[in-house]
């Protein structure tokens, strides 16, 4: 973003900041049309740092002052607009109004009112004394309307959503969309009301959905993985199906693949990526192992045009660019894979955009396999197998509605990040405070993690400072920071930056602690190659066993910074943050291993045994799948083939 200047002072009315007095005005004057205009055009670069909104030109507020004053302003104005019984909200509106419900919740978090539950009870009407349950009562659909715009996983009222999702489902299904993929879940109310909601996925077959609801799917798809819930996935099965029947609503047919393949010298292996940029982390997990594959498949690339490069598009014999308007899925696209006749189609992430979730309930390619670019069973009928390293199966418990093959945990290597110059660790002997690293990203945080944080603060001996990376900008890093704050009020909350300035300030860490559920990946070669030893929590899920790969490959990370249960994690973590030596020596022996030899080998030049290790697993599977899918068997390990064929 360029800074402001004297150059830089004209701007068009999409990029001039919005005073808070013209809302203030047309609210309390009743110019509705006024207030939507210039509250779309906040929600629409809410998250931008220029732009915005402003209290007045000049201002000597500090930060935290500055937005409290401005979000409660707006936050009051929008009050007195909603609650007034001569507003009428039309539903085309309230869709509208929807779409920018992470925006609206927002503002009203980030005001003095911290929250919404004061205009809940202005919509409605003031329950009976008989009704002791709830402080107010809905009669009629505009308060019906107001009441699912405003209410928030933080509300304190609890309601029966699935009654809503019965009576009134195109109303109440466009608000559940946004609840249950609410972005900041990080009080124990909002967590639990979460995976209530995420129960409800039955009666979404039920309902007949529009261009604007079915786009938005892919965010519930996707961020489901990171509640806390065992069966948080299972609200999948339910999507697809609602997936499934649109496709064939709207006339996308797929002819029936031949009863029997035809095994190829070389056969096509179609890679439908999400992301795909050299600069990603996608590129930076996958790209060794799909390059093997180019020994012994013709392989192709489908993605949209922004999110491969030239870099990625060389590891390909073919590029077939998705243009998609977004929120559809185009018949041509798929009509492109039909003509191209892949024999696979291999997903390296599922979750991450709305055309691969389509293509993905269509069987395509008669074999049809995901890994765990974004880890989590796909629940799809036509998703065959999800493939992954040993260290991320758990035998506990099957999490899985694929077939799983399992390669040895050294086969996946990492490229380095691009654009990056090694700072030199610094390793403290004995800091005060002992400061403590969060690298994930917001999504990633949970409020068990959270209160597993502050007992850390609690129980600790020694000073403790925490860092938090949540890699967000804008009013989600506003809210992120207020409800850190909530669980531990000094804590930092560092903003977006670069990946040099967001190692300067890792480099500055003595602990890592990786979250839970949902664990770590890039996140952790970055604290390991710094010398800091990372605590983590196991699960059964392969997202909470993200980190255990590390722990697999590395002889410096001892296997007691691997925690059971949140005790143990707290228990592991004061051990560390107490006994400077045992931690130094864990320091220094990371800074002693060479990661560009352990899973920084892009080259495989250290790893000859696994240059084509990945590549012959896809072509066991090529030849033997019909086999493995008669076969009772749920999880193929490399090792035991290779045991077999010796």
């Amino acid at each position: 973003m360029k800074p402001e200047t004297e150059n830089n002072t004209k701007k068009s009315e999409e990029d001039s900041g919005i005073l808070i007095a013209d809302i203030e005005r047309a609210a309390y004057q009743r110019d509705y049309d006024t207030v939507f205009h210039l509250l779309f055009r906040i929600f629409d670069k809410s998250e931008r740092k220029s732009g915005g909104i402003l209290l007045d030109k000049d201002t000597d507020l500090d930060d935290d002052d500055y937005f409290l004053r401005g979000y409660t302003r707006l936050a009051s104005a929008l009050s007195s607009m909603f609650a007034h019984p001569e507003f009428q909200m039309l539903t085309p509106g309230f869709m509208q109004l929807n779409v920018y419900k992470k925006q609206l919740a927002g503002i009203f978090e980030l005001s003095g009112f911290r929250g919404t539950d004061h205009l809940l009870g202005l919509i409605g009407e003031k329950a009976s004394e008989q009704d002791a349950k709830t402080e107010f009562a809905l009669k009629n659909e505009q308060q019906l309307l107001k009441f699912l715009t405003f209410y928030s996983l933080q509300s304190e009222p609890d309601v029966d959503f699935g009654a809503f999702l019965k009576s009134v489902p195109h109303l109440a299904l466009s608000s559940y969309i946004n609840l249950v993929s609410t972005p900041v879940v990080l009080t124990k109310r909002a967590s639990a009301r979460r995976e209530k909601l995420l129960e409800l996925g039955p009666l979404l077959e039920d309902i007949a959905l529009n261009e604007d609801l079915i786009s938005r799917l892919s965010a519930l798809w996707m961020l489901c993985s990171y509640a806390e819930g065992k069966n948080k996935h299972d609200i999948k099965k339910h999507l697809n199906v609602v997936l499934q029947r649109w496709l064939v609503k709207k006339g996308i047919k797929v002819p029936a693949l031949p009863d029997k393949r035809d095994l190829k010298e070389r056969p096509i292996l179609l890679i439908a990526s999400e992301h795909f940029t050299a600069g990603h982390a996608m590129f930076r997990c996958y790209a060794p192992v799909i390059k093997q594959l180019r020994d012994k498949f013709q392989m192709v690339l489908i993605s949209a045009p922004k999110n491969m490069d030239d870099i990625s598009k060389n590891l390909f014999d073919q590029v077939i660019e998705v243009n998609l308007e977004e929120g559809q899925i185009k018949k041509e696209v798929v009509g492109k894979m039909i003509k191209l006749k892949p024999d696979i189609i291999f997903y390296p992430s599922l979750g991450m955009a709305q055309w691969t979730l389509f293509v993905a309930n269509l069987r395509l390619a008669p074999i049809q396999l995901m890994s765990m670019g974004h880890p989590g069973t796909s629940n799809s009928p036509f998703i065959d197998y999800a493939i992954m390293p040993e260290s991320a199966y758990s035998k506990e418990r099957d999490c899985f509605s694929e077939k799983l093959l399992l390669t040895k945990d050294n086969t996946f290597q990492f490229v380095a990040p691009l654009q990056s110059f090694r700072i030199k660790p610094r390793l403290r002997l004995k800091p005060s405070p002992v400061k403590l690293a969060v690298t994930s990203k917001f999504y990633k945080l949970s409020a068990s993690f959270m209160a597993t944080c502050q007992r850390i603060s609690e129980k600790s001996q020694r000073p403790v400072e925490f860092h938090f990376f949540p890699n967000d900008a804008g009013m989600v890093y506003q809210q992120v920071r207020h409800q850190i704050h909530q669980w531990v009020p000094d804590a930092i909350v560092h903003k977006m930056g670069d990946y040099n300035l967001y190692i300067h300030y890792l480099n500055q860490c003595d602990i890592h602690l990786s979250t839970f559920p949902f664990g770590g990946s890039n996140s952790n070669v970055d604290s390991m190659r710094q010398g800091i030893p990372i605590v983590t929590l196991a699960g059964d899920q392969p997202h909470s066993r993200t980190d255990l790969w590390f722990f697999a490959l590395s002889q410096s990370l001892p296997k007691w910074l691997i925690a059971q249960n949140e005790e143990e994690y707290v228990d592991i973590a004061i051990r560390l943050i107490e006994n400077d030596d045992e931690r130094v020596k864990i320091s220094q022996d990371l800074l002693q291993e060479n990661f560009d030899k352990v899973f920084l080998d892009a080259g495989y030049e250290h790893h000859k045994e696994q240059e084509k290790e990945f590549v012959n697993f896809m072509w066991w599977l090529y030849e033997h799948h019909d086999e493995i899918q008669k076969d009772g068997k749920k999880a193929w390990f490399l090792s035991e083939i290779e045991a077999l064929n010796a």
